[in-house]
């Protein structure tokens, strides 16, 4: 199997906590609130349109508010234009990444996400150790569709098969296998990573 030269990381659920409901709770007075607000917001059929650069984060707002009591509109909102700056991320992200660099990896972040990500992005963990980032938004595909692997691999002049693709969720991994990437489903420890890297000839 070829040797792999680069990581690409998923965003949420592998660098970043994904969780609606601590996404809403600044705007709300209580847990039923916020549990009611995050479905109205992340769950809805807009928010992947979000991701597809279709709709903006206000749009998303007022749709979601109209699913809501009048008491919670505003509290949707909210949330819609800044749940992110309530966003967590994982420890030992930081220190995994920075170890890979060091090891003279390519990093790279390929991720379904709005255009409100380039309000939070120098916050990511090891921010200046990527090399490259691919979010939908902005190119107009998402996950798995396997054009939006091989525009990243063109975008930097990556040989799709030197490139492992980490993300949480099993069909996106599929997606980057079909495009041609190893791929890893990420259970929750960057062990795995380093471990997949070992077994394929890692053997600094």
């Amino acid at each position: 199997m070829t040797k792999i030269r680069n990581v690409v990381f998923d965003m949420g659920g592998v660098l970043m906590r994904y969780e609606p409901v601590s996404f809403a709770r600044p705007f709300v007075q209580d847990e039923d609130d916020a549990r009611l607000v995050a479905a109205a917001v992340f769950d809805g059929h807009e928010w992947p349109l979000q991701d597809a650069g279709v709709v903006d984060a206000q749009t998303i707002g007022w749709t979601a508010a109209k699913r809501l009591p009048e008491r919670l509109g505003e509290a949707a909102m909210q949330t819609a234009l800044h749940w992110y700056e309530s966003r967590e991320f994982f420890d030992g992200a930081d220190e995994a990444i920075r170890e890979l660099k060091a090891r003279g990896y390519g990093i790279y972040l390929l991720s379904n996400a709005g255009v409100q990500f380039d309000d939070y992005k120098e916050s990511l963990p090891a921010y200046e150790c990527f090399d490259g980032m691919v979010v939908s938004a902005f190119v107009h595909l998402m996950k798995p569709d396997v054009r939006i692997y091989q525009h990243l691999a063109a975008t930097y002049g990556l040989k799709v098969n030197e490139c492992l693709f980490v993300d949480d969720v099993p069909i996106n991994v599929e997606g980057a296998v079909r495009a041609g990437m190893q791929g890893l489903v990420y259970t929750g420890s960057m062990d795995d990573v380093f471990a997949l890297l070992t077994s394929e000839g890692d053997k600094s």
